[in-house]
């Protein structure tokens, strides 16, 4: 899976990028290698986003999320991902 990050408010530092990175692992096991994933992290005063697109062949995958601290909004976001990625998975299995 490739992924991209991009930051606003903020500059990116080497600790958050490999933080995302080594989170983004956990939700290689719903996708397959050549899906995209963009990350896209905003600062604005003490509200910090995580909103994470992933792009598969038939659909695109949205989550954001919010909080006062920028780790807590990627674990956050990172959790909800997985939970709609495990449901997607589910109803294929079932078809």
């Amino acid at each position: 899976m490739k992924i991209r990050i991009r930051s606003t408010g903020m500059k990116l530092s080497r600790p958050i990028s490999d933080y995302l990175t080594k989170k983004m692992q956990r939700l290689e096991k719903y996708l397959f290698p050549d899906n995209n994933a963009e990350v896209n992290l905003n600062i604005e005063g003490y509200r910090q986003t995580a909103e994470i697109i992933i792009y598969s062949e038939r659909k695109t995958i949205v989550t954001e999320e919010t909080s006062p601290e920028i780790y807590q909004s990627i674990d956050k976001a990172i959790d909800k991902m997985g939970k709609r990625l495990r449901r997607e998975k589910e109803k294929k299995g079932k078809r």
